[in-house]
């Protein structure tokens, strides 16, 4: 367990939960930058998703403090609920293995929520490799159960530094209690990866758990550096935004919407069509099918225990898209005019 600058008792003990996968030099530097952090109790739990680089075994040798998990499989982001299990902290973060946290991350965090309540927290996450470049100021669910980082790839000149309502932290960084945790649950194992830090902030939602962005800490974040964007990468988060859709909206008002999501959906396959990953868009279907009992089994046990209805949590999802222009330059204004106007249908349907 590391401490900085404190008694043990005089600051909540704080569980920073990292997943690596291969993580190479990422994990050590990652790890280096939270033991620089200042003026908190902290322990580190590192869960290993079977690595091949044996970059846990090093990290274990440079940081004997922490606290070394070794699975014999990769199982995903579900990993994290082994790190939950194990955390003694009053305060949890789920951490990815490629950021490098500022010193003072940690302690904006423990000072928002300190300051507003339960809810999940997420830092102002900046691009590694590019420092002044913004990667989240804060990420944004729409109705269709697309996602996106507001800012990202804009330069950071401080125009996103307000404290925020957002839709959900991105998993690279997400702080909240332990007691929060385990009111929404676990890590929801179908996944696997991707969407999972959306699922987790809208089941929040349907308790009445808010997420909020936290301009004042700030992390520094690779992204993606073990699956670039590609094939399994479209497979994963389309697949997975229909587990969120079947599964966290009620049955009410997936039957008022279905038309509408058809429609959108024909126009997700076109552009999977023109992305060269029609027959991805197609596998995906297949997949779901055959998890639907899987599915309809989830989606029964969230409702049960949901306080919020639907019309209400819908009011903090965001009508538009924002089609990254990296992905499709041309095409990305018109499909996010298309998006919007969708979106403020499907709502007043919903409403």
């Amino acid at each position: 367990m590391k401490k900085a600058g404190f008694n043990e008792n005089t600051k909540p003990l704080v569980s920073i939960i990292i997943l690596n996968f291969n993580g190479g030099k990422h994990i050590e530097e990652c790890i280096e930058s939270i033991y620089n952090t200042k003026e908190i109790s902290l322990e580190v739990i590192l869960i290993d998703n079977n690595s091949s680089d044996n970059s846990q075994n090093i990290c274990k040798e440079k940081f004997p403090e922490i606290i070394l998990i070794q699975n014999d499989k990769n199982i995903g982001m579900a990993a994290r609920n082994i790190g939950v299990e194990k955390a003694q902290g009053q305060y949890i973060v789920f951490l990815d293995f490629d950021t490098v946290v500022t010193s003072n991350w940690l302690g904006s965090l423990l000072k928002s929520f300190e300051t507003h309540g339960d809810g999940l927290y997420q830092a102002k996450v900046l691009r590694k490799l590019e420092k002044n470049k913004i990667g989240s100021t804060g990420n944004m669910i729409n109705i269709f159960g697309l996602a996106y980082a507001r800012g990202k790839g804009e330069t950071d000149n401080g125009q996103y530094n307000q404290f925020l309502k957002v839709g959900y932290p991105p998993g690279c960084c997400v702080f909240t209690s332990k007691d929060v945790i385990k009111k929404i649950g676990k890590v929801e194992e179908m996944f696997f990866a991707y969407h999972d830090d959306v699922d987790y902030g809208w089941r929040a939602a349907m308790l009445g758990i808010p997420s909020y962005y936290e301009p004042n800490s700030v992390i520094y974040h690779l992204s993606s550096p073990t699956l670039q964007w590609g094939k399994k990468k479209f497979f994963l988060l389309e697949r997975n935004r229909w587990i969120c859709l079947l599964s966290l909206y009620s049955k009410k008002t997936l039957f008022k919407i279905f038309p509408i999501l058809i429609i959108t959906e024909i126009g997700i396959f076109f552009y999977f069509i023109r992305k060269g990953m029609g027959i991805t868009k197609i596998h995906t279907f297949f997949s779901l099918l055959k998890l639907l009992p899987q599915i309809n089994k989830r989606a029964q046990e969230i409702n049960k225990k949901r306080i919020v209805p639907d019309q209400i949590i819908i009011q903090n999802f965001v009508d538009d898209l924002v089609f990254p222009t990296y992905i499709d330059k041309q095409s990305a204004p018109v499909e996010n005019n298309v998006i919007r106007k969708l979106s403020k249908l499907t709502k007043k349907i919903i409403s």
